[in-house]
């Protein structure tokens, strides 16, 4: 018998993370009851309907679920997050509770790999300093002159999904990668063909790049003492989260102009229209869009899906999120 599974997202949102190919699996493999209002469903009408859902299909927008609708929710089997951390969306008792936890953000990690080497490409040749100059009528920036990525040392702040899918892109430069992750053993960094390295040393290479989620220990974990230790005329990226820096500090260090940043995530979102870093002519900005492409998000709710499936069959998940992950997680 298939289960009962109600998929939150209205069809707005359904149509950026679910494929027609998704949708047939769902209805092949499932009893999906559709969100028809037209909009996201209220925490009350999502408690109203918990006690028959055996799975629940989640993204962007979907009401989170607190423990007293699992208290309602006798069957559920499994919820699937089409989009990134569950950490707003689930209470941590639902572990015990016995349902099983899938969340797309591995897949969302590819996205962010992929703008990762494109902001660091763009950055070690001086893309954005071109530009302007050819927009203001002018030609060549004297003494300016990029420089390749082949060969280089590339600093990772912590090794989450995100920073495993960069690596990933960074192999055929044949860079080598110093890794700064407490809870990342010499074998395993190994495995990434990365070394590990202490937070300092990974801040002293000509290129950085901050990979670490928003936790109670990453709070301004770059502090002032760190962010002087980034070397002139590198290349620091940050696609993870704004408050892992001293925003202060890191504002201070920017405007000596000494070396290049590529920021994605800033400590309050979205940007003030006034914010000092948006005239720097060595930052290159974008609003929170690491993750975000076509492809990445129309793939998201099909990963979950099929991972779903994978454990009712109690085959090997690729998505599943257990209780251990929990701490340190994003």
């Amino acid at each position: 018998m298939k289960l009962k599974t109600w998929v939150l997202s209205p069809q707005s949102r359904l149509d950026e993370v679910c494929s027609e190919a998704c949708r047939a699996r769902i209805n092949e493999y499932f009893e999906p009851v559709w969100n028809e209002t037209g909009r996201d469903y209220t925490q009350e009408e999502l408690s109203e309907r918990i006690a028959e859902a055996e799975v629940i299909i989640t993204s962007w927008g979907s009401p989170s679920l607190t423990d007293e609708m699992l208290e309602k929710a006798v069957k559920l089997r499994a919820v699937g997050h089409a989009a990134g951390t569950v950490k707003n969306l689930v209470p941590k008792q639902i572990f015990a509770q016995g349902v099983k936890v899938y969340s797309a953000a591995p897949r969302i990690a590819l996205s962010v790999g992929e703008y990762c080497l494109a902001a660091l490409l763009t950055s070690l040749r001086h893309l954005t300093e071109f530009h302007t100059t050819m927009r203001d009528g002018k030609w060549k920036i004297a003494g300016l002159k990029g420089r390749e990525l082949t060969g280089s040392t590339v600093g990772i702040i912590s090794a989450s999904s995100t920073a495993r899918a960069f690596i990933k892109l960074l192999a055929p430069f044949q860079v080598n990668v110093l890794i700064y992750d407490p809870y990342l053993s010499e074998d395993a960094a190994a495995r990434l063909n990365a070394k590990r390295a202490t937070l300092e040393e990974v801040m002293n290479c000509p290129i950085i790049s901050v990979h670490a989620p928003k936790l109670p220990a990453t709070e301004r974990m770059l502090t002032r003492e760190l962010l002087a230790l980034i070397p002139d005329g590198a290349v620091f990226i940050n696609s993870s989260r704004g408050p892992v820096v001293d925003e202060q500090a890191f504002m201070e260090e920017l405007q000596s102009g000494r070396f290049f940043a590529a920021l994605d995530v800033f400590e309050k979102e979205p940007l003030a229209v006034d914010h000092p870093i948006r005239s720097l002519p060595n930052v290159l900005l974008s609003p929170h869009i690491a993750g975000a492409s076509v492809q990445g998000h129309l793939a998201l709710m099909e990963e979950v899906v099929e991972d779903i499936i994978r454990g009712l069959q109690e085959e090997k998940t690729m998505y599943e999120v257990n209780e251990k992950m929990w701490e340190v997680m994003a």
